[in-house]
């Protein structure tokens, strides 16, 4: 056991170092460029550290030294979680090698101590970047990073249990799993075709903020891992639940309340005027019911598998849709941006609903042709 801790803390140490040199070499590479005259070299390594917790999905609290400015970032990038992911993947393999192939009970220990090690050293590393401007409590910190490091070892590790599909709750989590990598799929092509409808506004944005050579190749970078949040609002869209850029905010097929919006690249996508016939879209989400209705019929013959499998479906892709909206969602410093993202209570709902529509019309419209077959019939 005393191995297996120590293995785990070295492990652990080696992986967040060489997580942190590129993010530390990036942002020494930014601030050389940016021509500061009142900074020092301890000012983007300082940054790092914080980009190092923001691609973990840990929250900033910031409070700037002339007190204009103060609040929370919880809106974090979903891409960004290549970085744990890696670091993840680095550290068990290494842990493999050095340890020898486990068995399921050990590759339960590698990812206790392995997360547990992660964590504390990732915090206490950060440390050093903490003070009056950013600041993030030790039992906000701490979970998380032992959350998300242990989630993707997990993953990584294949200790998943294999008990196939059989039962019916297990086929409706495979089959939620799809429907929303589907959703999400299509939200992006529609992100992508919108981007390139507004391709001057989203240019004439990209000059408001000048970033320069280094400083554009940069934001380039965040703004591509921004890309899976913006999808996951422009599902929340495509449902016709819409999405908020702070408060008052809301922007849907239906309703378009918005005075002006962020100095954001992709941001350019979003409509600038309501438009509803742009609810044809949500037939997207009506036809998962559709399938969802044929893929049960094909698997069961029992009526009380088949509803078993409907409920369970739709009750995972709920859930499911809540945890994406708030986490590709979160606040942006103030309070004027107290939530941007995805409406995480209403797309569930819609999405929820649109799809248990798209099943009911799978079913009751084949019963009501031959109910109405069955009375010509007699006549």
């Amino acid at each position: 056991m005393s191995r297996l801790l120590l293995v785990s803390f070295q492990q652990a140490v080696r992986s967040i170092t060489l997580a942190l040199l590129p993010i530390a070499f990036i942002s020494l590479l930014v601030w050389a460029t940016a021509g500061s005259s009142n900074g020092n070299t301890a000012d983007p390594l300082r940054a790092a550290l914080w980009l190092f917790l923001a691609a973990h999905h840990v929250p900033l609290q910031l409070s700037l030294s002339n007190q204009t400015i103060s609040g929370v970032i919880t809106f974090l990038p979903l891409g960004a979680l290549l970085v744990p992911y890696w670091t993840a993947k680095s550290g068990y393999n290494r842990m493999v090698e050095i340890l020898g192939i486990p068995n399921t009970r050990t590759k339960r220990l590698y990812i206790l101590d392995y997360a547990l090690c992660y964590s504390i050293v990732a915090y206490v590393i950060s440390l050093l970047a903490m003070g009056s401007t950013v600041y993030v409590p030790f039992y906000i910190a701490i979970p998380i990073l032992f959350a998300v490091c242990a989630l993707f070892t997990y993953l990584i590790s294949d200790v998943l249990p294999d008990h196939g599909n059989s039962l019916p709750w297990q086929r409706a989590l495979k089959f939620a799993t799809i429907a929303l990598i589907f959703l999400i799929g299509i939200a992006t092509l529609l992100l992508t075709i919108s981007l390139a409808w507004h391709f001057t506004t989203v240019v004439n944005l990209t000059q408001v903020i000048a970033p320069g050579i280094i400083g554009g190749i940069a934001f380039l970078l965040i703004q591509i891992l921004y890309l899976p949040n913006i999808a996951v609002a422009t599902l929340s869209y495509l449902s016709g639940a819409g999405l908020t850029l702070g408060g008052g905010t809301h922007i849907s097929p239906l309703i378009h309340r918005i005075d002006e919006i962020p100095a954001i690249p992709l941001l350019g996508a979003l409509p600038v005027v309501s438009n509803p016939w742009m609810l044809i879209l949500a037939i997207v989400p009506v036809s998962i019911g559709v399938v969802m209705a044929s893929y049960a019929r094909r698997t069961y013959i029992d009526f009380t598998e088949i509803k078993r499998f409907l409920i369970a479906s739709h009750i995972f892709i709920f859930v499911f849709s809540i945890g994406i909206a708030l986490v590709a969602g979160g606040e942006l410093l103030s309070s004027n941006l107290d939530f941007v993202g995805a409406l995480w209570w209403l797309m569930p709902i819609a999405i929820t609903l649109e799809s248990a529509l798209g099943l009911s019309l799978a079913i009751g419209i084949p019963l009501l042709i031959s109910r109405v077959k069955a009375s010509r019939a007699e006549i």
